[in-house]
């Protein structure tokens, strides 16, 4: 999987739960006071019963007028009766009502109703009526439910995002595959032109024929540079390994020497501040690699008659061009496969992905300054 796959994966998986979840939080968070107040409607009604039992409880020692009266007590609830001025007559309650503002509310574990009484039995305007709440659990319910709506989103969504992908991904294999047939065509000839090249004895030829020859040569060497690194994707970054103690400086003055005729025809000069004997433990063909990707990016995106700059420490290579530059959201991508920022230029969109490949195998760090129609340094540290 490419990393600009998997990007895309976690960007629409994002957005897509980010806007799920949106949505079953409001609807869970609207049942849930929905619950509320269902729950609330049944116990205010529950109540309104209890009050008409002790009304008419009241109705019957109001009409009986004796001197002395039990005051009615029921196992279901609790009462309390005040006067006009919202006094206290009598009471079965634990507290005492101060606020008679609210006609249902609830304190603690407990629900209240208050209601007026008409006519006044035995001097109460007001009847206050206590239960226990009824304990209903809605919340870990719907927390509980929401944990598998949650899990069936996350399956649905990764599928969902896989079968978006698969055009992608198809067009991807076919790109893949397109390319593998012609790194295999180009192999017999680029040796064929190469091979040829070398052998031809260029202090026979006029001035006129030597440019031709050059240009040649120039052409062979991109597209053999071209082919090397078709083969290292390929091969899955799977190349045989034998890692060895590099002398980069000598290796790095190979790769300049290599690139010297490309580099002339842009009238591109090379500036080296190349410490001797700075030894790496790797593969040399991978090191190789790793320096020609940058160098001939330095060497295709400057510009004529520019300079670019080398450094090599005993920890640390630099490539500074004065090309075209970058910016922040290109250098962002950089090392996605098959990403080409400049179309009028050649390549695959390949090279820094094979340069990332290598620098993670080798845990060296890459560290990319850039700025638009200045240039681009690439820092290489271990």
């Amino acid at each position: 999987m490419y990393s600009g796959e998997k990007k895309t994966i976690i960007y629409v998986l994002v957005l897509y739960l980010s806007s799920t979840l949106l949505l079953i939080a409001t609807l869970f968070t609207s049942y849930y006071f929905y619950k509320q107040e269902e729950l609330a409607d049944s116990e205010k009604n529950i109540l309104k019963k209890y009050t008409l039992e002790l009304k008419e409880r009241l109705s019957i020692l109001h009409e009986e007028s004796a001197q002395r009266f039990e005051y009615p007590r029921f196992e279901n609830f609790k009462s309390a009766i005040y006067d006009l001025d919202k006094n206290l007559i009598f009471s079965t309650m634990d507290i005492k009502i101060k606020n008679f503002e609210k006609e249902f509310f609830k304190k603690e574990s407990k629900s209240y109703l208050i209601s007026s009484l008409t006519p006044y039995y035995l001097g109460a305007a007001y009847i206050v009526i206590e239960k226990e709440t009824k304990k209903v659990d809605i919340l870990s319910g719907l927390i509980y439910l929401a944990i598998i709506v949650i899990i069936i989103t996350i399956i649905t969504s990764y599928f969902l995002v896989n079968l978006v992908l698969k055009p992608l991904r198809d067009n991807i294999k076919l790109l893949d595959n397109f390319i593998k047939d012609t790194t295999h065509e180009l192999n017999t000839p680029i040796t064929a032109i190469l091979t040829n090249i070398e052998t031809i004895d260029s202090s026979n030829c006029d001035e006129k024929s030597l440019r031709k020859l050059q240009r040649i040569k120039i052409a062979s060497m991109s597209i053999s540079n071209i082919y090397e690194d078709l083969v290292y994707l390929l091969l899955n970054h799977k190349t045989s390994i034998q890692n060895e103690d590099l002398n980069l400086c000598e290796i790095l003055t190979q790769r300049v020497n290599y690139f010297a005729n490309m580099a002339n025809q842009k009238e591109l000069n090379f500036i080296l501040h190349v410490k001797e004997s700075v030894y790496f433990f790797a593969d040399k063909q991978k090191m190789e690699r790793l320096i020609d990707n940058i160098l001939s990016n330095a060497i295709k995106y400057t510009k004529k008659s520019t300079t670019i700059t080398i450094i090599l420490d005993d920890s640390l290579l630099s490539i500074e061009d004065e090309g075209k530059g970058m910016s922040k959201k290109e250098i962002e991508s950089i090392y996605e496969r098959y990403r080409r920022f400049d179309k009028t230029q050649g390549g695959f969109g390949i090279g820094y992905s094979i340069i990332k490949s290598i620098a993670d195998e080798y845990a060296i760090k890459i560290d990319i300054e850039s700025q638009l129609d200045k240039g681009t340094k690439v820092t290489l540290t271990w």
